[in-house]
């Protein structure tokens, strides 16, 4: 019975579930006077005292643990004290966050931050304007068992207090420009301030765009005057999804303004969340959480209550959370495997994972990497753009092919960076260049010799051939390659991008 046991258990692990939500909580102030606060939360003023913030922060943190979610974005926190405040409370009541991240550098009143069970590699903010009061976008890169995900928590602005459509727009264009720079899989949740159809809602006071919106027409989630499905979303992959979609309508709301419904709170996803690798939006999961305390006998949202000028010390917040789960696809298929391994074969059956890749030299969105210094180099063709020179990685080789002779990596994935690196130690020095135990992809420093009929010699010795990209020297001419880089094309040879002066040049852009 335990032999089949141990067969069985690799079975059910193939993938796992994640949890995503987000929430606006609805104004979480500390006790510290900071200036920036809203009147009615000045600490120790109109009952925003020990008693409420404590109030406040339980009732939040029934809600957060009630959604059990793997990662949540927030909205409305007043700064990183508030936010450890509630990571505290949540701890002590049994839902321990151990990651989490704000926007703290803007000068706003509240702000967006994030929660997670996974690692938070790194974040950063997108910059909306250069008022100090506008509200950031947060930007958290999150390891989820080796796949990066990118989660973006908005809060655009309101369509309160002056909130016209520009306003939102600009919020959207930040987005998307930060958005075409990415590669990878992310989600875009948080407070858009603005219904998932805002194209057909938009009200007379708030349209001065001419009807163009921040979250269908600049997030594209709109095509051609209709909301994109799965469909359109799968056949242009530039476009967006907004998972309220995946509901009936009378059950799209995530909040209801004295009986006036809407959906300023979205979940939105790129094509890639529906490939069927890596992270995968499971179809059908999105939803509105909504148990019955947060909700009056009257049946209106539960918000927190500030009346006659005072805290009451009840009530949650005025929006409903949202969540959707996605598959973490399993990782039976990535195995993993050294730079070396990929010379034994033709093509992959499986992807594979290299660690600790080191990248050494770059041209253009191509780049030579090592992973040790006496280890084989390999050739990455045109799918570079996400590395550096000068830093680790740990990526996932999708593909490879032999070109000519050449080695290529032709695509890879869930690229995670590491650290940066002194790649001096992994470039050979010219006196170990040995001409007949010349390996394609390795790099040499300060090799000079005579250049003839295309052909490289060293000390007078046996020929190699030579490639220049670019300004080739005259024949005798001695010539000196500050870094030189063997490459291959039907037979090994050095490859020359650039000439730095009369006599010398490089290997590397």
């Amino acid at each position: 019975m335990r032999f089949w046991i141990l067969l069985i258990i690799p079975m059910i692990l193939v993938s796992q579930n994640l949890k995503v939500a987000s929430y606006n909580i609805q104004n979480l102030f500390d006790l510290q006077l900071n200036g920036s606060e809203y009147p009615k939360y000045k600490p120790y003023k109109n009952g925003w005292n020990r008693g409420a913030l404590n109030k406040k922060l339980n009732n939040i943190s029934t809600v957060i643990c009630d959604i059990d979610a793997d990662i949540i974005g927030l909205q409305e926190i007043e700064n990183i004290n508030s936010l450890k405040l509630l990571k505290n409370r949540l701890k002590r009541v049994g839902c321990e966050y151990r990651y989490s991240a704000i926007a703290n550098h803007q000068n706003s009143t509240v702000k967006t931050a994030i929660l997670s069970r996974y690692k938070i590699i790194k974040h950063r903010e997108i910059k909306v304007s250069h008022s100090k009061r506008q509200r950031s976008i947060l930007e958290a890169h999150i390891d989820i068992n080796d796949y990066p995900l990118v989660v973006f928590v908005n809060h655009w602005k309101s369509k309160y207090h002056g909130g016209k459509e520009s306003k939102r727009v600009a919020y959207a264009k930040a987005l998307s420009k930060r958005l075409e720079a990415l590669k990878g899989e992310y989600i875009l949740l948080g407070d858009f301030n603005s219904n998932y159809n805002e194209y057909k809602t938009i009200e007379k006071k708030f349209n001065d765009t001419d009807s163009k919106t921040g979250i269908n027409h600049q997030l594209k989630t709109i095509k051609n005057d209709k909301l994109v499905d799965i469909n359109t979303l799968k056949k242009y992959k530039n476009l967006h999804y907004n998972l309220w979609l995946d509901i009936p309508k009378f059950n799209r709301w995530s909040m209801n303004f004295y009986g006036k419904k809407g959906t300023p709170d979205s979940i939105i996803i790129p094509f890639n969340m529906l490939d069927n690798s890596n992270i995968e939006y499971k179809r059908g999961s999105f939803g509105v959480f909504k148990p019955q305390y947060l909700f009056t006998k009257r049946g209106y949202i539960n918000r927190w209550e500030f009346k006659n000028h005072k805290h009451i010390g009840k009530g949650y917040s005025d929006h409903l959370p949202i969540y959707a789960s996605f598959s973490i696809n399993g990782n039976k298929n990535i195995s993993i495997k050294s730079i070396e391994n990929l010379y034994d074969i033709d093509e992959l059956d499986d992807r594979v994972k290299l660690k600790d890749v080191k990248v050494l030299m770059k041209m253009g969105n191509s780049a030579i990497i090592k992973q040790s210094i006496n280890g084989r180099g390999v050739y990455i063709y045109r799918v570079a753009s996400n590395l550096k020179v000068g830093y680790s990685y740990d990526i996932v080789v999708d593909k490879i092919t032999t070109y000519r002779g050449l080695k290529e990596i032709t695509q890879i994935s869930n690229i995670r960076e590491k650290e940066k690196i002194d790649i001096d130690k992994y470039i050979k020095n010219a006196n170990k260049l040995d001409i007949n135990n010349l390996k394609q992809n390795d790099i040499y420093r300060d090799v000079i010799g005579v250049y003839r009929d295309k052909k490289l010699y060293i000390n007078g010795g046996k020929p190699i051939d030579i490639f220049f990209k670019s300004d080739k020297p005259k024949s005798g001419e001695e010539i000196k390659i500050k870094y030189a880089h063997i490459g291959y094309y039907n037979r090994i040879q050095i490859v020359v991008y650039n000439k730095i002066k009369k006599g010398e040049y490089n290997g590397i852009l």
